[in-house]
């Protein structure tokens, strides 16, 4: 039996082997697999604790083509910034497919924030119909810093917006990222004329307005408050021209219950609209793209960062010519 020991990678390790041009790759193949019926994933796990204004979850998830194993196991307490720590924390624990044997465990608040917005990219470029200009980001904590990072990177906005409910987080953020980010005091004037919106905040009632936004343009909701979908009014999802896309199904019906119990239609999930003529999205249509987490992003996220290591642990080993 071997005793070899399971590394342990701490949040710094993880961002130093994250790359958007193999993450984003590698989450886009993960939703369509998904499509598929070629992964095994489960609904999440929620353990509400409502005392301390939080909540523990527990993600397993394996994927066939990747032939990756893992489980995450998250917490997320909305009073942590007041404390200078992460809303969001997790750990990733990456098993050998074949074997079921522990071979990394991974400090996930990285490969967390990393891989949301990597699927918010993907589902940006499958259901956004149209230039992309313009983004505003309401939100300015781990998701929102993130987000603007990976769409900037991705799609090369002109101008990147960001409102936050405490004007001074907006600016710092702002001031982090330089000349290209652009904070706002009012969330409307950050909406209006926007191509791409990133709803990332823990409000409990409604930031977006329908009559704020323009046709066609294209949401990505990442809030996770008392529900997954407190951020964007009812006449959003009433309005005729909205397309409620999810990554998935399974966990919409539990998550999203609300809505569908109100009869909000969900299309169907971003690995399905990933072929154009399932997609079938107008340039006129608002698309709401529902991020509800799936624990194969970070299944597959986690080989990312495995494989990246194992090279750079190749690289140091190769002999210099």
């Amino acid at each position: 039996m071997s005793s070899e020991q399971p590394l342990f990678m701490s949040d710094e390790t993880v961002k130093s082997l994250l790359k958007w041009e193999t993450l984003i790759p590698a989450v886009e193949g993960a939703m369509r697999d998904l499509s598929k019926k070629d992964v095994l994933q489960p609904p999440r796990l929620i353990l509400p604790i409502p005392s301390k204004n939080g909540a523990l979850l527990a993600m397993p998830a394996f994927s066939k083509s990747e032939s990756a194993l893992g489980c995450k196991v998250v917490t997320s307490f909305q009073n942590n910034q007041e404390k200078g720590l992460p809303s969001i924390m997790g750990t990733i624990l990456f098993m050998d497919s074949e074997t079921g044997k522990l071979k990394v465990i991974m400090e996930g608040t990285e490969i967390t924030a990393w891989r949301t917005a990597a699927a918010s990219v993907v589902a940006t470029k499958h259901l956004h119909v149209g230039e992309k200009k313009i983004l505003a980001i309401l939100g300015a904590g781990t998701q929102g810093r993130i987000h603007a990072l990976a769409m900037h990177h991705y799609f090369q906005f002109q101008e990147v917006r960001i409102w936050n409910r405490t004007e001074s987080r907006a600016k710092a953020l702002c001031n982090e990222l330089g000349s290209w980010a652009t904070h706002y005091s009012n969330k409307e004037r950050c909406v209006r004329d926007a191509d791409v919106i990133v709803t990332a905040t823990y409000s409990p009632t409604p930031i977006v307005r329908l009559s704020w936004l323009k046709p066609g343009a294209h949401i990505n909701a990442i809030g996770f408050g008392v529900k997954h979908h407190n951020e964007l009014e009812d006449e959003i999802y009433k309005s005729e021209s909205t397309v409620v896309w999810v990554d998935h199904m399974e966990a919409a019906q539990k998550e999203l219950a609300e809505l569908i119990n109100n009869g909000v239609r969900m299309r169907g999930e971003v690995g399905q609209a990933m072929t154009l003529s399932h997609a079938q999205t107008q340039s006129s249509n608002i698309t709401v793209f529902h991020s509800l987490g799936m624990a194969v992003e970070d299944v597959v996220a986690a080989k990312v960062v495995f494989e990246a290591h194992k090279e750079k642990l190749q690289a140091a080993t190769r002999p210099s010519n």
